[in-house]
């Protein structure tokens, strides 16, 4: 591969890895500190502020590959 067809590759990889990070770190947040430490039940609501934050991290860097590219 050649410098910038692996550039537009690692786009779909930092997308999906800011969704996927998002997701594990809010289902963990959930489960670990809301529910264990506090025993709070919050179940979707650190799940979903994680996902949404690994969105906007995974089109930020997606947008700075981009630039890159040009």
């Amino acid at each position: 591969m050649k410098g910038r067809d692996f550039l537009a590759l690692t786009l779909g990889f930092n997308l999906l890895g800011g969704v996927l990070a998002g997701l594990l770190l809010g289902y963990a947040f959930d489960r670990w500190l809301m529910e264990g430490l506090l025993g709070v039940k919050s179940f979707p609501f650190g799940l979903l502020f994680f996902f949404v934050v690994g969105i906007f991290s995974g089109l930020l860097n997606a947008y700075r590959d981009l630039k890159k590219i040009q």
